[in-house]
């Protein structure tokens, strides 16, 4: 297991090669605030007690853990001490990854790379770049097709969002997808119930949050901004974003900008906002960009 820090003065990013993750991320020198949930340290070095991972080659979860494509069944593989049931969040956040010779300076940008052979599946390569400039850190994922066919593909980050009691949060939406009883999406919604509407800007609420949500075409834009005058601006080109927290006051928020809607291999053949995915060929590629800044309000 390898760790890699990226630090300018202001900010502070730990990188941990197994899995592709943020373990630490904050802001100030004297009394450094989390901008994302610290690592949760238990014993084990599991991607989902991160601060931030990587969602590939696909999100979430798919419905029944199998889709058709052109002609044939794909089923995804399952791994028992992650989920039972389902191919969760892909297998890039469950892999080592590994450092890439960098020109740039060292101590604010880190490339990781790693690549994967998902048996009967599909067979990509991957690389993310972590960039700190100033009182901001992007963050760009890139996936290429290296399989002999046609695949539909889909990224995402997966942060946890450090929150304050009386944390407020703002972005706007043109609709949402709830859950069903399997934390899948029900049928899209233009209209916003007012508890998971945050176009105003509110404290974010005790309720349980699952849901996704469908952007203008300018992507993410998130305001969070807590009690102690620390406010962060998340921006993500992305139009779909997945929100998640459990219920009753929680000390992060998952605010996860996607490349595609969950769910979406299921649609693959409808002609509806939910039809997200990339259909790469051989040796083609996606990437997606997130854009995290932190000033005082």
């Amino acid at each position: 297991m390898a760790i890699h820090t990226l630090e300018n003065g202001r900010l502070k990013v730990v990188i941990n090669e197994m899995g592709g993750v943020i373990d630490v991320f904050t802001y100030g020198d004297e009394r450094p605030f989390d901008i994302l949930r610290p690592r949760i340290h238990d014993g084990t070095n599991f991607a989902g007690n991160s601060s931030l991972f990587p969602m590939l080659p696909m999100v979430n979860r798919i419905r029944d853990n199998q889709f058709d494509w052109q002609g044939r069944r794909v089923v995804l593989p399952i791994n028992e001490s992650v989920d039972s049931h389902f191919f969760l969040h892909g297998n890039g956040w469950l892999t080592q990854w590994q450092c890439q010779a960098n020109a740039e300076c060292e101590h604010t940008v880190l490339k990781l790379a790693m690549a994967s052979d998902i048996e009967g599946v599909c067979h990509y390569e991957a690389e993310q770049t972590y960039k700190l400039d100033g009182d901001r850190l992007t963050i760009t994922l890139c996936l290429t097709n290296i399989g002999d066919e046609v695949f539909p593909f889909g990224i995402g980050f997966h942060p946890f969002f450090h929150c304050l009691p009386d944390t407020l949060i703002k972005f706007s939406a043109q609709g949402i997808w709830l859950e069903d009883v399997h934390y899948l999406p029900t049928d899209f919604m233009e209209h916003i119930p007012d508890v998971f509407n945050f176009g105003q800007g509110k404290t974010i609420p005790t309720v349980w949050i699952n849901n996704g949500y469908y952007l203008a075409e300018d992507g993410v834009n998130i305001i969070l901004k807590h009690p102690n005058r620390v406010a962060v601006v998340v921006t993500s080109p992305c139009r779909y974003l997945q929100v998640y927290k459990p219920t009753g006051y929680s000390d992060f928020l998952c605010l996860e900008p996607q490349s595609q809607s969950v769910n979406s291999h299921k649609t693959l053949y409808l002609d509806d906002s939910s039809n997200s995915l990339s259909i790469l060929a051989p040796h083609h590629s996606m990437h997606i960009v997130m854009t995290i800044k932190v000033h005082e309000w």
